[in-house]
């Protein structure tokens, strides 16, 4: 603490006085100093929501949500709403826990963040969806983010280790350029360094051939996990271990108000003590939520059968492959060629 002596006595600075006070709000779960973020207004002890731009917000993060690109969120607004932010703006915003209903304060060079002290404009389900999209989105080229094929950006070429691009052509001698049925779909390596260019794939052929791999590798998967033989931990083991922390957490929070009472713990020690309390749930719970679902047996069922995949639009594809789907490799010997996928969720052979 920075103090001055005068007089042989140690006086408290205009600093040390705001730090303190901005100690105490801390404590008490009050906002910190500043501007309420875009979709709230500051009130007497914590953010309100703004009715004005809380749909302009649901309206963002729906729409990133569904196509997974910060590019495309942040053209959106500008379309729809004449909300103009750029990249890093929408980025921040997705990132914000404010949004999630949470605050974040910086204290002694770390952040902590405190659960739960208003009002959220998106629920847990979503955020962790999004943390996950940002987290995928950074191995995949910028402008695959909200590509209108769910095969971009996902292919690289198991020789030269180019990304494949998606592209179209037209037959010799076929149709018109444009009109219906005149056009089909290929991938190509980019950047292929080999002197003899490695080939390019129909497109769909490559997305057959990757659902047909899909198919038959996830039941392979799905019978590994939990198996007595292979050492896998139960589904959910993590999940439920967590949870026991933050409930026991949560018990001892929900009895501060009781030893603040009866004279155990004075206002400033509850206050400090549940603060604290706050601060290691919300980090259990980040914990929770990097951990696989507990549905996840029951999902990777569904996206085993292939008529799933065939029945869904390139949209609902796109995001269950860049959800479920690390990389997907071409591998080539002569003429034949195949594929070998990375799983995001593979269990680990034993």
């Amino acid at each position: 603490m920075d103090e001055r002596q005068t007089g042989g006595e140690l006086t408290e600075t205009h600093g040390d006085r705001v730090r303190r006070g901005h100690a105490r709000q801390r404590h008490l779960a009050h906002p910190p100093p500043g501007r309420a973020p875009y979709g709230y207004r500051r009130g007497r002890d914590r953010y309100t929501i703004d009715r004005q731009a809380a749909p302009v917000m649901r309206a963002f993060f729906e729409r990133f949500g569904l196509y997974g690109s910060l590019s495309d969120a942040a053209r959106f607004l500008e379309k729809q709403y004449g909300k103009r932010i750029t990249t890093t703006t929408a980025r921040r915003w997705l990132q914000n826990p404010v949004y999630r209903g949470d605050l974040r304060y910086k204290c002694d060079g770390r952040e902590e963040i405190v659960r739960d002290t208003h009002a959220p404009l998106i629920s847990r389900d979503e955020a962790a969806q999004i943390d996950r999209r940002l987290s995928r989105n950074k191995t995949l080229a910028p402008r695959t983010a909200s590509a209108p094929r769910s095969l971009s950006g996902l292919l690289s070429c198991g020789e030269c280790g180019a990304k494949f691009r998606v592209t179209s052509a037209r037959p010799y001698g076929g149709k018109r350029r444009g009109s219906k049925g005149g056009d089909y779909l290929y991938l190509y390596p980019s950047g292929c360094t080999r002197s003899s260019k490695c080939g390019s794939l129909r497109y769909d052929e490559a997305l057959q051939a990757t659902i047909a791999k899909i198919c038959e590798a996830l039941p392979q998967a799905l019978a590994r996990m939990g198996s007595a033989n292979s050492g896998t931990p139960p589904m959910g083991a993590g999940l439920s271990g967590k949870q026991e922390e933050i409930d026991r957490r949560k018990a001892i929070l929900a009895r501060l108000p009781q030893l603040e009472a009866d004279g155990t713990l004075d206002a400033e020690s509850a206050a400090l003590r549940a603060y604290n309390l706050r601060v290691e749930i919300a980090e259990l719970e980040q914990q929770r939520q990097s951990l696989p679902p507990v549905n996840l047996r029951e999902t990777l069922a569904t996206l085993s059968l292939p008529q799933f995949w065939y029945d869904s639009s390139e949209v609902e594809r796109r995001f269950y492959l860049r959800e479920f789907v690390r990389a997907i490799v071409v591998e080539r010997e002569g003429d034949r060629w195949w594929l070998e996928l990375e799983f995001a969720f593979a269990p680990p052979d034993r």
